[in-house]
């Protein structure tokens, strides 16, 4: 046991918009016209944060496409809705697209949101593609007529599972004889658990959710330690991790924690020191920092803002390949246009994109969150790091390759 832990979490801040758009779909190469897409992303609540700058990169990709041209010569319109990360609100967003005649989405978020609406979109013909959303459940979801109009560019919680276990287990890192799991109580939190418990070698002592809403968290703690644990695998997401956090921060219990993705920005709080986080490698690329001196009021991004550029980057280059900007068109495309081969593209490249497929070559896109080598479930295999904090900043000590995940963890 250590001493009393007293430390805080920054709130995440900024506002949120909505940008409405009009205008019509399914227009011929080279019209003229206008080409209907939209968003989902939580613009107010505790996820407001990342919801916002995910916002402003899919604008961001909307002007870079227009700026070289559109869609086989038709402009895109963008609609980006809240929904409060609420699986509710996001279904009577979501119907407000369909309504609009998109042809895709960038969303959900949280995965719960994605898996209410992968069948709807499945359903409507609309291809869907979440810059956050890593429920292993998704792999297969959003399936009609032979086609799956549900992608990512994220990878599943198995990847992300496997990482923490490394940690876990590891004699470079925790070398733990026991864990005890703590999850959000979502779909997200109960997938990566349940991936965790097939992951991780050490005995685990306590599998343990909690709410983020919760009035007090003191009986969750207990429930964590009871068994006296070595370290605490952590699943949660930015700004609905604090509850619990402050709570431990109140405890005599000093044991290494291991994040799930995302939960290193801001203020690194002082009883951080020594936990680790199994973090995307998203800000490593060069198509990362195109981005960011396209976006010059920002220095860095909000976890998974850069996906979401992405996202829709991808689907404009399936439409433009396709010669058809429809759901359909899209969802049967969408993989040849990152699966490892061909000519590489990147952040803003969409004049190129359309000059190599006027000349019959291959495309590759190489994003602003990695390769995003779509694999045939739509989702990639991306590059993980494990990150510490170390003196009050956080330190990479290893880059997790795909390779890592391909070969079964064995690097």
């Amino acid at each position: 046991m250590g001493t009393t832990r007293r430390g805080y979490l920054g709130r995440l801040s900024g506002l949120g918009a909505i940008a409405v758009s009009s205008g019509c779909l399914g227009l011929p190469s080279g019209s003229g016209g206008t080409i209907e897409f939209g968003a989902l992303a939580p613009l107010s609540g505790d996820l407001e944060a990342l919801g916002r700058h995910a916002k402003r990169t899919v604008e961001r990709a909307t002007k870079d496409i227009n700026d070289a041209g559109g869609i086989n010569g038709n402009e895109i319109e963008l609609t980006v809705l809240d929904t409060e990360a609420d699986v509710e609100v996001a279904t009577e967003q979501y119907q407000s697209l369909v309504d609009r005649d998109v042809v895709g989405v960038v969303g959900g978020l949280v995965s719960d949101v994605s898996i209410a609406l992968a069948p709807e979109a499945a359903g409507d013909n609309i291809m869907m593609v979440s810059y956050a959303s890593t429920a292993p459940q998704l792999s297969t979801a959003g399936q009609a007529d032979g086609r799956k109009y549900f992608g990512r560019t994220v990878p599943n919680d198995g990847n992300q599972a496997a990482v923490m276990a490394k940690v876990v287990d590891s004699p470079l890192f925790i070398d733990a004889d026991s864990v005890a799991l703590l999850s959000i109580d979502n779909s997200f939190g109960a997938g990566l658990a349940r991936s965790l418990q097939d992951s991780i070698d050490t005995s685990i002592v306590a599998d343990a959710r909690y709410d983020p809403g919760a009035e007090t968290f003191s009986d969750t703690i207990e429930t964590v330690f009871e068994n006296d644990p070595d370290a605490v695998a952590f699943t949660s997401v930015p700004g609905q991790e604090r509850g619990i956090l402050d709570a431990y921060a109140q405890t005599d219990y000093d044991v290494p924690w291991v994040f799930s993705a995302g939960m290193f920005g801001g203020d690194i709080p002082s009883y951080y020191e020594g936990f680790y986080s199994a973090s995307l490698s998203s800000d490593l690329t060069d198509g990362y920092f195109d981005l960011i001196r396209r976006l010059s009021d920002i220095d860095q991004l909000e976890t998974y803002a850069a996906n979401a550029y992405d996202a829709l980057f991808l689907m404009a280059a399936a439409a433009e390949k396709a010669g058809d900007a429809s759901g359909p068109a899209i969802a049967e495309t969408l993989r040849s246009v990152s699966s490892g081969t061909g000519h590489t593209v990147s952040v803003g490249d969409f004049d190129r994109v359309r000059s190599l497929i006027d000349a019959g070559r291959e495309i590759n896109y190489q994003g602003a969150s990695g390769s995003v080598d779509l694999t045939a479930n739509l989702e990639p295999l991306s590059s993980y790091l494990v990150q510490r904090v170390t003196d009050g900043t956080v330190e990479s000590l290893e880059l997790l390759q795909p390779q890592f995940f391909q070969s079964g963890g064995e690097q």
